[in-house]
């Protein structure tokens, strides 16, 4: 089939939108119970958007409850489209964080 569960309509004025595999983001842990190290794997909101996504850190080594920091998510099973400055919320079990 064409068309999915999540796909959405874009205007055609712009610049040839395109799914992406990957997307950074500034983030804030709001709560984690131990570290999150790159290739953390929680599952992303984002408008339509609900995947897991890997993280890979860009400003530092390790991240904890309340840091903030500048991240690259990398989708893990299909590319989508992203709007640029749009909020997310990435989650797994208790581990929560926020972003745009």
């Amino acid at each position: 089939a064409d068309l999915r569960k999540g796909m959405v309509l874009v205007d055609a004025k712009l610049k040839r939108p395109e799914a992406v595999w990957e997307f950074e983001a500034e983030v804030e842990v709001k709560y984690h119970s131990t570290t999150i190290h790159s290739n953390y794997q929680p599952v992303v909101h984002c408008g339509t958007v609900r995947q897991a996504c890997a993280i890979t850190l860009v400003d530092r080594e390790v991240l904890r409850t309340g840091d903030k920091a500048r991240v690259k998510f990398r989708f893990v099973c299909r590319p989508e489209y992203v709007t640029p400055g749009a909020r997310l919320v990435f989650c797994e079990g208790r581990t929560k964080g926020i972003g745009t």
